[in-house]
């Protein structure tokens, strides 16, 4: 989120959500309400940035779902 330019969306009011651009993520959308908690997800088509309450849980369950799925340290 850090640098991140917002073209459309709500830019920290209770929470960051919208569409927004950063040279890392490219076009991501964000549905934030805690930055220290972010979760980027990325499909073949999108990169979604999220904030679950239980990072690490929220990980555990996502692979559990989905084992074929990459999971990668910032």
């Amino acid at each position: 989120m850090r640098g991140a330019l917002r073209i459309f969306g709500n830019g920290g009011l209770f929470a960051i959500s919208g569409l927004f651009r950063n040279r890392s993520l490219g076009n991501f959308r964000a549905f934030v309400t805690r930055p220290d908690r972010a979760v980027v997800l990325r499909t073949a088509s999108r990169v979604v940035v999220i904030s679950p309450a239980e990072p690490h849980a929220f990980l555990h369950a996502l692979a559990s779902h989905f084992p074929r799925a990459a999971f990668a340290a910032p």
